[in-house]
């Protein structure tokens, strides 16, 4: 092989590292603005996960009753992951809290939201600090370890799951999301 083409491979190939290198930071990067520099608008409508059956789990609420994702069937389930440093996570919480409050009135479904608790970066008491100060009224669940979120491989938050009535995941957001458009995809299962 030529001095050239070796130079040319080089290049190439160093070329390919910085690329993958770039996917894989702006992948799991937060800007400092908050937002998240993954595609968080986009609503997954080919993943593998949709029709699959969402993993049940057993999980600690903020009274300290242990609630089960299969104590819902039957019911749609909101299923939303976040903690309380994530801006998009906070952006979008009154709206859950809103669409929580809708879904109760007929009880056609429930949301539930759960809080991420690593016990470092978020704990368990800034998790009920932030739902007290804010006075949402949602079902809170504390995952402790991450477990469940490891279960639903969450790499980004905040993410949410659609689950319909026999327990299968109907869609999910990746990245923030509006009352509007969980009302569109939770009363499609109507």
């Amino acid at each position: 092989m030529g001095e050239g083409n070796k130079f040319v491979g080089s290049l190439l190939f160093l070329g390919l590292l910085v690329m993958l290198a770039f996917s894989v930071y702006n992948r799991f990067q937060v800007a400092e603005n908050g937002q998240f520099t993954i595609d968080t608008s986009r609503v997954a409508a080919t993943s593998s996960y949709l029709g699959a059956t969402a993993p049940d789990f057993a999980l600690e609420d903020l009274e300290g009753n242990s609630v089960r994702l299969s104590d819902f069937r039957g019911r749609v389930v909101v299923l939303n992951f976040w903690a309380s440093w994530c801006p998009p996570c906070k952006a979008e919480m009154p709206d859950l809290d809103q669409i929580a409050a809708e879904l109760g009135v007929d009880d056609f479904g429930v949301l539930l939201a759960v809080n991420m608790t690593d016990g470092s970066r978020e704990t368990e008491s800034k998790a009920r600090q932030y739902i007290k100060d804010n006075h949402f009224s949602m079902p809170v669940l504390l995952d402790k370890g991450t477990k469940t979120a490891d279960n639903y491989s969450i790499n980004s938050i905040p993410t949410t799951f659609i689950i319909d009535q026999e327990g299968r995941i109907y869609t999910y957001v990746v990245g923030s999301t509006t009352k509007e458009n969980l009302r569109n995809m939770v009363y499609q299962l109507k």
